[in-house]
């Protein structure tokens, strides 16, 4: 027992404190060592080692349970090799979280965004459409109707902020594909995008509007797996709906909210 210290010793040599160790413990951090013949704890080069490696973990930013996690069971300890590289991951996953957030951090200081409603920062609907359509169909969506751009923007992120009841984004998904696959009809929709766009400008009674209404009725029934996608959603129960139309109409004009009305009309008397 001459290698062996009592628990008072242990605390000074690993420059901690009686209440940390118990505590270590208590939650299996630390296993409890063999006692002397009079009761005493009794501590060696195990329990020291163990010590070592925790503080060297602590001090690499890690919490006691990332640390208990990372060092495994006391019955089947990890190897310094597995947990450096268990360690390197999760930092890792930690540093592609800050670059993410500074990302986004920088974007409302270039654009000089006051607000945190302003929609600077672009949801996780529309960056997966980003991502599947292309950076080069996405510059193109943007240059040919920006004010519809800006509006998606908008209104995907009023979408994913909230639990309206369905599945959007895979509908989204689905949509950004088949588009990437058929760049005639994806032309053909920026087209009637850039229409669409323009009744901003009209007047609530604008007969334009129903007219247009109807042509993109039409524009969806030459696209079978399009309207297939659209007519799958049953749209969003009462009284979300009332309150999605008015947050939205901060977006939308008063014009293209009777677009959208007399869209979902026609397109259910279609079926």
């Amino acid at each position: 027992m001459e290698n062996r210290i009592k628990i008072g010793d242990f605390v000074k040599l690993t420059g901690s404190t009686l209440k940390t160790i118990n505590y270590y413990h208590k939650i299996g951090l630390l296993p409890v060592p063999e006692r002397s013949a009079g009761g005493y704890r009794l501590y060696g080069p195990t329990e020291l080692n163990r010590m070592r490696l925790i503080k060297r973990l602590k001090s690499l930013g890690l919490g006691l349970k990332h640390i208990k996690e990372i060092m495994g069971d006391l019955q089947n300890p990890k190897t310094w090799r597995e947990v450096l590289q268990s360690l390197r991951l999760e930092l890792l996953n930690q540093k592609k979280t800050l670059e993410e957030r500074m990302a986004k951090i920088d974007t409302l200081l270039s654009e000089n965004a006051l607000l945190l409603n302003e929609d600077s920062l672009d949801s996780p609907s529309f960056q997966m459409i980003t991502e599947i359509l292309g950076a080069d169909q996405i510059e193109k969506y943007a240059r040919t109707c920006p004010e519809i751009y800006d509006h998606h923007r908008k209104l995907y992120g009023i979408l994913d902020d909230f639990q309206w009841g369905e599945d959007y984004r895979e509908s989204f998904r689905a949509l950004a594909e088949y588009f990437k696959t058929h760049p005639e009809h994806y032309q053909l929709a920026l087209d009637s995008g850039a229409r669409w766009a323009k009744l901003s400008q009209l007047s609530v009674d604008d007969p334009q509007i129903e007219a247009l209404a109807s042509e993109s009725v039409a524009l969806i029934n030459s696209m079978p797996p399009v309207k297939e996608l659209i007519c799958k959603h049953p749209g969003m129960k009462k009284p979300l709906e009332s309150l999605y139309q008015e947050i939205v109409a901060d977006v939308l004009s008063p014009a293209q909210l009777k677009y959208q009305q007399l869209f979902e009309k026609f397109l259910s008397a279609e079926d």
